[in-house]
Parts: C-alpha cells; sequence; structure tokens
C-alpha cells in the first residue's frame, strides 16, 4: 500500500471511531434526561412515558401509540411545542372530538411543525399519537431503535416519551 492510502484508511478509522463515541455520549444524554423525572410530570400526569413496539417489519409498514397526560393542575396549560427525536417519527395531538392536529416532527430537518399552541384546561388530558415509519431509512434501518417525542409548555417545561422498536426487513 501506497502512503496516500494508509493516510486515508487513517483518516477513516479515526472519522468512524469519532461517530461511535459521539453516538454513545447523546445515547448517555438522553438515557440521563430519561432517568430524571420530567419536569412538568407533577402538573401533567403521564399514564405511560414509554412503549416497546418489540420486534416489526419493514413490509407492514408505519406502527403507532398513543401516549395521555392529565393535567392535575388547578390551571390551564399551555402547550407550545411536540416535537420528534428522527425524521422517520412524528407525532400528532388528538384532541377529544378525534380530530388530530400535526403532524410534528423533527426540528429543522424538514419534519412537520414543532409549534403546537395547544391549550389543556386544568383536570383535563392530551392524547399525543406517535407513529414511527420503519421504511424512512431505507434497508440501513433494520436494527434496534429508540426514538424520543417531546412535550413542551410555554414555561419551557419538557415532558419526554419514547418509543423503542427491533426493525426486520
Amino acid at each position: 500500500m501506497n502512503e496516500k492510502t494508509i493516510i486515508s484508511l487513517i483518516v477513516i478509522v479515526i472519522g468512524i471511531a469519532s461517530l461511535v463515541w459521539w453516538s454513545k455520549y447523546t445515547e448517555k444524554e438522553e438515557l440521563s434526561a430519561k432517568s430524571h423525572p420530567a419536569r412538568i410530570e407533577g402538573i401533567f400526569a403521564p399514564t405511560e412515558t414509554f412503549y416497546d413496539f418489540g420486534t416489526i417489519s419493514m413490509k407492514n409498514g408505519n406502527v403507532s401509540k398513543v401516549f395521555s397526560v392529565n393535567n392535575s393542575s388547578n390551571e390551564n396549560i399551555k402547550i407550545s411545542s411536540l416535537s420528534t427525536s428522527c425524521m422517520c417519527t412524528n407525532a400528532y395531538i388528538v384532541r377529544a372530538d378525534g380530530t388530530k392536529k400535526g403532524p410534528f416532527g423533527m426540528p429543522g430537518h424538514g419534519g412537520g411543525a414543532t409549534r403546537a399552541n395547544e391549550i389543556v384546561k386544568a383536570g383535563g388530558s392530551l392524547s399525543i399519537e406517535v407513529v414511527y415509519d420503519p421504511n424512512a431509512h431505507g434497508p440501513a434501518g433494520v436494527g434496534m431503535i429508540n426514538r424520543f417525542i417531546y412535550l413542551e409548555d410555554e414555561s419551557g417545561n419538557r415532558l419526554q416519551f419514547e418509543v423503542k422498536a427491533n426493525v426486520t426487513p
């Protein structure tokens, strides 16, 4: 091998190692956020914040899960934004009459809107439908996935939901 080839291989190896380190670092940050209760869980009482779809097949298309939260406070709460951690995941606000608002997606990546501007009345509830598209990443998108959905009120308090799946072709 010539000197240019060796240098190119070293650069590639360093680049791959950096990407692996960065992905583990961001995963730790997400896990850290998950291990600390969301600041608005005292106000919003979610019935659950995590859902595992199990093994899903790309050939069967999208999967969805509805998360519910109750406003346990004595005041109306304005939801300022709803967003997702990846373009393959969309979220919708499902109103009591069954109408949907959205899609809400990953900020800055051509996904749906993130500004929700929805009011949850005191003692009321809100449903968030999460739709994951296992085909969004193409054939390389197989294996374990974790996606996050963020609900934020006008004071900047955030509630995090997570969906997980093992994607097969």
